[in-house]
């Protein structure tokens, strides 16, 4: 599955896509390079684009292990976006793991709602 991302300084925002079928290594893969970049500041907002993400084969453990990855800042606004029922029902078992340590997630099925929540225009 690709994945890609943008990080905009001046919206305080990180942009992520994803597209195709989601597994395992590469989402490690991404969350260790954004992490990585010199441009990533973990007080930005973050949206993250699943609506063409096809299939997921990302298991319980990475989703327990990347839940648990604080490199946002507890309370910074991150909206997730997935219009499959799959898809979606994996980004809020993810959301509510992470919302137990401390970071604010929502999902949604709407850009515009999920841009909305975050404050953006």
């Amino acid at each position: 599955m690709p994945i890609s991302y943008a990080i905009d300084p001046i919206e305080q925002l990180v942009t992520t896509r994803l597209w195709g079928v989601m597994i395992d290594d590469e989402v490690r893969d991404h969350n260790r390079k954004l992490h990585a970049d010199p441009a990533f500041n973990p007080g930005y907002r973050q949206l993250v684009d699943m609506t063409e993400v096809t299939e997921s084969r990302v298991g319980t453990n990475t989703i327990n292990e990347t839940s648990a990855d604080h490199f946002f800042n507890p309370g910074t606004p991150r909206a997730f976006v997935a219009t499959s029922d799959a898809i979606f029902g994996m980004a809020r078992k993810f959301a509510l793991q992470a919302e137990s340590e401390g970071q604010t997630i929502q999902v949604f099925r709407d850009m515009e709602k999920a841009r909305k929540w975050l404050g953006l225009r």
